[in-house]
């Protein structure tokens, strides 16, 4: 058998247009791949970013929320430093240290008088403070054992004075002394 140039031409150009078609399929092939994968990569983005703006709110809105707790943390704060402040001060003024001073006997009046730390009470050197510093934070009161108000008043004075760091309020009968819980009360 001969094979004429015509056929093998024939046969070169059947064998190109296969050759061709192939490549053509081959392309189309990869080209709808790359868009398949475009197609899921763009839904992916499209799920990330709408799951993002999701996030985004919920952070808003716990952020939002944050912002409340700590406002009312800060009032809670504010309201229990009131309150522990109110108690401590009630403790101190429900103690009461009494100091006597004077020799009771028969013909002896009792009087009262009030002992509060002066201005300058913590600038004084710690030898000429009368007791602990600490028993003046409470109140403290004197009964005084004298004949009269006068005396009475001497003796507060001699006992505790400026140089102490300490006011004494004015000398009354034990009778007519103010009550601890009333003016508790009225405070």
């Amino acid at each position: 058998m001969v094979i004429s140039a015509e056929f093998l031409g024939l046969l070169l150009l059947i064998t190109s247009a296969a050759a061709l078609g192939l490549s053509i399929v081959i392309d189309v092939g990869r080209v709808s791949a790359e868009k398949t994968r475009e197609a899921m990569t763009q839904r992916q983005y499209d799920k990330k970013r709408a799951a993002l703006a999701e996030w985004r709110k919920k952070t808003e809105a716990k952020h939002a929320e944050l912002t409340g707790l700590q406002a009312k943390l800060t009032e809670f704060n504010g309201r229990r430093h009131k309150a522990m402040t109110e108690a401590r001060a009630l403790e101190l003024s429900k103690i009461e240290l009494v100091h006597e001073l004077g020799d009771p006997d028969g013909n002896t009046d009792l009087y009262w008088a009030q002992l509060t730390p002066a201005p300058n009470f913590p600038e004084l050197d710690r030898k000429d403070i009368v007791f602990s510093r600490q028993i003046w934070e409470y109140r403290n009161v004197v009964h005084i054992a004298a004949y009269s108000a006068d005396q009475a008043h001497g003796v507060v004075r001699a006992s505790f004075g400026q140089r102490n760091g300490l006011a004494v309020s004015p000398v009354v009968p034990l009778a007519m002394a103010p009550d601890p819980e009333a003016e508790t009360a009225a405070a």
